[in-house]
């Protein structure tokens, strides 16, 4: 719907703001608290089960099959504390000597300690073909087949008591390790166990988990951007602060300090478009009487002519306030003792000189953190470990353990954002749904740029057509370039149903249903159709439906189709290939 937000369920700021503590508490389920509490709840029926990790009496942090070093086996059970650095796993032997082990006992091939005589047959797909009574008749096992199942009486990876061979990310599923944020998803189902109550993050947007999609919408008065529910500034379309009255203006900027307005042109009609402005006299009020950016964008305020006046310029961005909110405590614990987590500030850039409008004779430049989302730069984890745990002689095996808990063996540590909206033209930087992997940007406002690609989706270069499920696409085709650009599973992984369905948004609306070269787009500009005047040209509403350029038009911006086709349906129009305008 395109009308003014009446139902606001959060401030801009809380959603804005990139150290506000609520876009992160939600990935609290997202890894096992075995870090700062005893008990983590089970995936399934909210059953508890000890964590994977250490305890005062292990005397040590044990990052099972995920060690660097020999420290980080320190508190392993059953022996494990040397690292087998090439597989990152704990051992307790030497699989080539077989040294290592008591009176009575073998190494086995995996590094592990098993009753002398004790096998471990397997069938075609590697799994224990045993029958099992305890964890002791699966010592002879692969690492992923430690645990027995009693009830099945097979030897797997875990069960919904014990998931001490999982990574601390994971959970139980089927017997098998699995994130419980997994780094790509095909459908909502596959994000259930992300995120925390109230923040949850169970849509899956563009192949990442996040906390809306197309097929799960944000509450009433809220927009999803990136994957995430937020205040937008304006009302709902592909313009950022187009708006109709100045209500529509209420989340632009910093929304606790100062007024956008609706500014029109002279003469306007009440239903005339607008854009929302700053309310200020002049351009030495921005950041002062009035803060364009909301907290902690406002800290720096830098008036700039082109980008290279903002060079430099930016704000001292606390990492370790994020890190604590994301692991929800002040602290975490390596068994013989807790180290707080500190702060870690980094300098975050400014580096986009945006174009402010205030009058229709006064135009400001000013510094901000992005016009787009390639501008939101991610920060890496890595490099801050000896800050976060400044001056302890832990610091290493703290990070080591930290890193586990959020990422498990994922081996990039980033934290990454994207460019929210907070007028036209500019916004700021903030975290992902799920800031712990890049954002899913389907929802985005480029359907239509780059045609259709040849032949009505994809040219013979492809091993398919854009509008086939099948094998990832790696192709020289324009329609294939634009939606991996936004969505990289469908040339990495496979071409599903999601990319199939982003076809549309991003090739065009046409594109598989016969448009292709022409775009759809010979009969366009109203010829041929039953609109009531031409979609290239201004005049009353039209009626959804009545042209394929008016229904690609109106499901991005349904004002046109619900009050007036103005001077932006036109724009829309000309940049639709199925309007040939």
């Amino acid at each position: 719907m395109r009308a003014t937000t009446k139902n606001t369920i959060r401030s801009f700021l809380a959603a804005a703001a990139v150290l506000s503590a609520a876009p992160f508490m939600m990935l609290q389920a997202c890894a096992q608290q075995g870090i700062v509490d005893d008990e983590v709840a089970d995936d399934q029926g909210g059953e508890q089960s000890q964590a994977p990790g250490p305890s005062a009496e292990q005397g040590g942090v044990c990052l099972l099959n995920n060690c660097n070093s020999d420290l980080e086996c320190a508190g392993c059970e059953d022996g494990r504390d040397t690292c087998l650095i090439d597989e990152n796993r704990c051992v307790a032997c030497d699989p080539v000597s077989g040294h290592g082990c008591g009176p009575g006992e073998t190494c086995s091939p995996f590094g592990l300690c098993a009753p002398e005589g004790q096998t471990c047959n397997t069938d075609e797909h590697g799994d224990p073909t045993i029958s099992c009574a305890s964890d002791t008749d699966c010592k002879a096992c692969s690492p992923m087949h430690q645990v027995c199942d009693v009830a099945s009486g097979k030897c797997q990876a875990c069960t919904q008591s014990d998931t001490s061979h999982c990574l601390q990310s994971d959970i139980c599923v089927s017997g098998k390790c699995s994130p419980k944020c997994p780094s790509a998803c095909t459908a909502d189902a596959d994000c259930g166990q992300c995120g925390g109550p109230g923040n949850e993050a169970h849509a899956c947007n563009a192949h990442k988990c996040a906390e809306c999609s197309d097929t799960y919408p944000c509450p009433e008065g809220l927009q999803c951007q990136a994957g995430s529910c937020v205040p937008g500034c304006g009302i709902p379309g592909p313009v950022s602060g187009d708006c109709v009255a100045d209500e529509d203006c209420k989340f632009c900027g910093d929304s606790e300090s100062s007024a956008f307005v609706c500014k029109k042109a002279l003469n306007s009609d009440a239903n005339d478009h607008g854009s929302c402005v700053p309310k200020a006299e002049g351009c030495s009020d921005l950041g002062k009487e009035v803060a364009v950016l909301p907290e902690p964008w406002n800290a720096a305020t830098n008036l700039c002519s082109s980008d290279a006046n903002c060079a430099g310029q930016g704000i001292s961005y606390n990492v370790g306030k994020m890190i604590r909110d994301l692991v929800g405590s002040e602290e975490i614990n390596l068994g013989i003792k807790k180290i707080k987590i500190q702060d870690a500030n980094v300098q975050y850039a400014m580096p986009k000189c945006a174009n402010i409008d205030i009058t229709d004779s006064i135009s400001c430049g000013i510094c901000v953190p992005c016009q787009q989302d390639a501008d939101c730069a991610p920060i890496q984890v890595d490099p801050l470990i000896n800050d976060l745990f400044k001056g302890d002689p832990l610091a290493q095996i703290a990070g080591a353990l930290l890193i586990d808990l959020l990422y498990g063996d994922t081996p990039d540590h980033a934290l990454n954002f994207f460019c929210q909206p907070v007028a036209a033209g500019y916004g700021v930087c903030a975290p992902c749904a799920n800031p712990l992997q890049k954002c899913g940007k389907s929802g985005g406002n480029n359907g239509g740029n780059n045609g259709g690609g040849n032949n009505g989706g994809g040219n013979n270069t492809c091993s398919h057509g854009v509008c086939e499920t099948g094998a990832a696409l790696s192709c020289n085709d324009t329609c294939v370039q634009a939606v991996c650009a936004a969505d990289s599973y469908c040339c990495d992984t496979a071409w599903d149903s999601v990319c199939v369905n982003e076809v549309a948004q991003y090739c065009g609306a046409d594109t598989c249903n016969g448009g292709g070269n022409n775009g759809g787009g010979n009969n366009g500009g109203g010829n041929n159709n039953s609109c009531a005047h031409s979609e290239c040209t201004t005049g009353a509403k039209l009626s959804d439906g009545c042209s394929t350029c008016a229904s690609a038009v109106c499901a991005n911006d349904p004002f046109c189709c619900n009050n007036e086709w103005d001077s932006l349906c036109v724009d829309a129009a000309k940049a639709e290939p199925s309007c040939g305008c």
